[in-house]
């Protein structure tokens, strides 16, 4: 009754989960089509890392301003002009990505101190920093001027290297904010000029020189020295913490190089992997999102990409950078209104949902109802039949007992008839043995009769002859007995063997392999095999197997000590194991 009751329910439940099913399988493919794949699992750990990075943006902001201040407390600590220009630098440094304000603010301070030691190379950095940070605020025209005045042939290497760096920046910056107009090529010429300056005074040992190397095979046709350089950035990049602008630069110049030579999976990892830099380092000058961000928008993945670009142009609000914003601005136009097309289509889907599951939520309650009364009658049918499966069960326990009373007696008697079968074959096998010894042994002594009576005759017919030699040779019995004890061993062994063939070869599965006994070319056994023969026939007293074998007691001990030591079995059960061994052959 149980059984039908379940069967019941569990028909009647059956299309409420085979529906709800579909509900979870349409509400899960919902679910996959709003996530799309990025490429590889390389490049989806890093953009995984980016989406930590963003989460947590105000803790790195926060620890890299302690350490902004930790650096403006040593300003104040009775330094020299020379130091405390050195910590200008370092704080400007630090701050030209992060805040035009402050930045400019230890730009004048440097300045303050170059004007007053008549230093022209710090008055010369101190205005190519200031017009690094109006270029990145989209003053390009003021960042122009202030280093109207400057000439690479008058500065020394290193000076006229950042000089030359902030020209690229700069004419990069007006050629990206007037890229609808006629200047745009001029920019971009004059850009280009600055970076084959570079090129020709850099060396391998100077911070920036895989970044400006970089820029110079940027959109040439030369793959051989891309590849050089993309297998350096990459082993720099290696073990990097991605945690400062170095890094940041580095990973973008390999995603530029990689795109370039058709490794975009990776080439979109390592965008990522600068736009984690720059923000770990509180830089707000970001190329790298705003680029990823048109990425992802291409590959689909509408929800990157709107939040890589808000957050591109958060950091551009904050820094100001005008120029950079109006690029983000226009991207950032299409990105939005895909992203809201993509967030209509979810409420429609959600509403749609929320319907279905309201049907399904009815339905339950109309097979709640349902169940119910089921059960109820159910189990009014089940006690109507609980007295009868008492009364079955009663009979179902005294049949029990009677079925293992049954069991055991036939156990008994299984037992009993095995026992029974086991004396058989050993009384078989006991009867074949002595038929067969018993034949042997008759034959043996009628063998005997005919030899002693031969052996009589000649005695006489020498006595009659007087031939007394020769009845003195015969008298000498040594020989004799012996080669006559020979074939009385021979005769043993072959019956023995007849009886149990695999005897010997049973025998060594006892021994170690190394230990194991074989006659030797000629011999059916030899020794210490026979002694053991013996034993397999019940003969286990040495004194007797001594008197069989015509030897002392001594020697059939140390026979039958040595071999027990060359098995592999314990000692003790050596001999009750030879006498089982083997099955006669009858």
């Amino acid at each position: 009754m149980k059984a039908i009751s379940e069967k019941l329910i569990s028909e009647i439940i059956k299309p409420v989960v085979l529906f709800s099913l579909l509900i979870l399988i349409m509400i899960f493919t919902c679910g996959v089509q709003g996530k799309e794949t990025t490429g590889s699992e390389f490049a989806e750990r890093m953009f995984s890392r980016l989406d930590s990075t963003l989460m947590n943006l105000d803790a790195y902001d926060r620890d890299n301003l302690k350490r902004f201040n930790s650096l403006k407390e040593k300003v104040g600590q009775g330094k020299s002009d020379e130091e405390k220009y050195i910590l200008y630098g370092v704080l400007y440094n630090e701050y030209k990505t992060l805040s035009a304000d402050s930045a400019l603010k230890y730009i004048r301070l440097a300045q303050d101190l170059a004007e007053k030691n008549n230093n022209a190379r710090w008055l010369a950095e101190c205005k190519i920093r200031q017009s690094f940070v109006m270029a990145a605020s989209g003053l390009l025209k003021e960042a122009l001027e202030v280093v109207a005045g400057l000439s690479g042939s008058q500065l020394d290497r290193e000076t006229r290297l950042e000089y030359y760096g902030q020209m690229v920046y700069l004419y990069s910056h007006l050629g990206n904010f007037s890229i609808k107009s006629n200047l745009s090529k001029s920019y971009y010429n004059k850009e280009k000029l600055y970076k084959d300056s570079i090129a020709a005074i850099i060396t391998p040992q100077d911070k920036d020189y895989l970044w400006f190397m970089g820029w110079k095979y940027v959109g040439s046709d030369n793959k051989t020295e891309k590849e050089k350089l993309i297998r350096q950035l990459r082993s720099d990049l290696e073990t990097s913490e991605l945690d400062s602008r170095q890094e940041a630069m580095a990973a973008y110049m390999l995603s530029r190089l990689l795109s370039e030579n058709g490794h975009n999976d990776e080439a979109r990892a390592y965008m990522a992997a600068s736009a984690i830099a720059d923000l770990r380092s509180s830089n707000r000058d970001i190329a790298s999102l705003e680029e990823l961000a048109n990425e992802m928008f291409k590959q689909g993945d509408i929800i990157r990409a709107y939040n890589y670009l808000n957050a591109g142009i958060r950091a551009s609000v904050q820094y100001p950078n005008r120029v950079r914003m109006a690029g983000q601005l226009q991207a950032f136009d299409e990105i939005s209104r895909a992203y809201q097309q993509r967030l209509t289509k979810q409420e429609k889907r959600t509403r749609t949902f929320l319907i279905i599951v309201a049907i399904l939520s009815v339905i339950l309650l109309a097979v709640i109802v349902v169940l119910i009364k089921s059960v109820r009658t159910i189990r009014a049918k089940e006690r109507s039949l609980n007295e009868a499966n008492k009364k079955l069960n009663i009979n179902m326990t005294e049949l029990s007992k009677a079925h293992d009373e049954i069991e055991s007696v036939n156990k008994a008697l299984n037992e009993l008839n095995e026992r029974l079968k086991k004396s058989n074959e050993k009384l078989s096998e006991a009867n074949y043995i002595k038929e067969e010894y018993l034949g042997y042994v008759f034959a043996l002594c009628s063998n005997y009769i005919k030899k002693h009576e031969d052996f009589r005759k000649s005695l006489q017919v020498k006595l009659k002859m007087k031939k007394y030699d020769e009845i003195a040779k015969m008298a000498d019995t040594s020989g004799v007995a012996k080669e006559q004890l020979k074939e009385f061993y021979h005769s043993f062994d072959s019956i023995f063997l007849n009886i149990y063939p695999n005897f010997i070869e049973d025998f060594n599965t006892l021994l170690q392999p190394e230990e194991q006994i074989h006659p030797k070319e000629g011999e059916l056994l030899n020794t210490e095999l026979r002694i053991y023969a013996l034993v397999r026939l019940g003969i286990n007293d040495s004194v007797k197997i001594a008197e069989f074998l015509h030897c002392s007691p001594q020697t059939v001990y140390n026979n039958r000590f040595r071999v027990r030591n060359k098995s592999h079995i314990a000692k003790e059960d050596f001999v009750e194991t030879v006498k089982v061994l083997g099955r006669f052959k009858p």
